[in-house]
C-alpha cells in the first residue's frame, strides 16, 4: 500500500512499476528543457545527489562512520534534494531575487528530510489505514530506519539493556512471517527510540520553518509554514 492504494509493483510487477517511473521521469525531463540550460543544469545536479543517495544507503556506513549521520546524509540526497529543487524552481521562476532563492532551496531540503523521517516514524506507530502504507513493511524488508537506527545506538551504548540488546535480535532476525512482525511493531512502539525519531522529525521541521524567518510575511509563506506543521502531523 502506498498512499492509502495499491502500489504499483503490486499492481503490476517491478519491472512495470520502474519503466513507468522512468518514463515519467523522461517526460519531465522533456517539459524541463523549455525552461532553458539552467533549469536542466540544476535537474542534472539534483538527480546526481539522489543517485549518490541510494549508492550510500546500498554501500552503508563507512568504518568509523556514525550510522545515523549517515543514514541522514542518505535522506538529504533521496529525498531532500528534490524538495529543495522544487523550491529553487519556484522561486527561480517566479523572478525571486538570489537570496530568497535560497532561502527556499535551504527550506525544501529540510522540509524534505523531515518528510523522509515523519516515513520512518509511520511504518511503525501507525496502522494502514492512517498512513496508507502497510506497517511495517521497512522492518520486514530490513531496512534500517531512523527509530532501528536509535535503537542499535542505545542497545550499543552504556545506557543500553538486555531489552534492547533483545529487539535488535529480534529485528535482525527473520521477519518474513507477519506474527513475528507484528510483535516487532509492538515492542518498536514502546521503545523510547521511535520517541527520538520523532523529536528528530519535529526539528528538521522547525528548522525548515525557521529558514523562512528573513522572507516578508505574505499568503506563499504561510503555505510554507503550513507545511511544515502538516510534516509533523503525520508523524505525530
Amino acid at each position: 500500500m502506498r498512499r492509502g492504494v495499491s502500489s504499483a509493483n503490486a499492481n503490476w510487477d517491478n519491472s512495470v512499476a520502474v519503466l513507468t517511473g522512468d518514463f515519467l521521469f523522461a517526460r519531465a525531463s522533456h517539459i524541463l528543457a523549455d525552461l532553458g540550460p539552467e533549469a536542466v543544469r540544476i535537474q542534472a545536479e539534483a538527480f546526481e545527489r539522489l543517485v549518490t543517495g541510494q549508492i550510500l544507503e546500498t554501500a552503508g556506513p563507512g568504518e568509523g562512520r556514525d550510522p545515523i549521520a549517515h543514514y541522514l546524509d542518505v535522506i538529504a540526497g533521496k529525498t531532500g534534494s528534490l524538495i529543495a529543487v522544487a523550491g529553487r524552481f519556484g522561486a527561480m521562476m517566479a523572478g525571486a531575487d538570489e537570496s530568497v532563492v535560497d532561502i527556499l532551496t535551504q527550506y525544501g531540503e529540510r522540509l524534505g528530510t523531515a518528510f523522509q523521517l515523519a516515513d520512518d516514524v509511520l511504518d511503525i506507530a501507525s496502522d494502514s489505514h492512517e498512513s496508507g502504507k502497510t506497517p511495517g513493511t521497512d522492518l520486514r524488508e530490513g531496512i534500517p530506519t531512523l527509530p532501528v537506527l536509535h535503537l542499535r545506538a542505545r542497545a550499543a551504548s552504556a545506557d543500553g539493556d538486555a531489552t534492547d540488546r533483545e529487539l535488535c535480535e529480534l529485528l535482525a532476525g527473520d521477519l518474513t512471517e507477519d506474527a513475528a512482525v507484528r510483535e516487532a511493531l509492538r515492542r518498536m512502539r514502546a521503545h523510547p527510540a521511535l520517541e527520538q525519531a520523532r523529536r528528530d522529525t519535529v526539528r528538521y521541521a522547525e528548522e525548515a520553518r525557521a529558514t523562512l524567518g528573513p522572507l516578508q510575511d505574505c499568503a506563499a509563506k504561510s503555505a510554507l509554514e503550513s507545511l511544515c506543521d502538516a510534516v509533523v502531523h503525520r508523524a505525530g
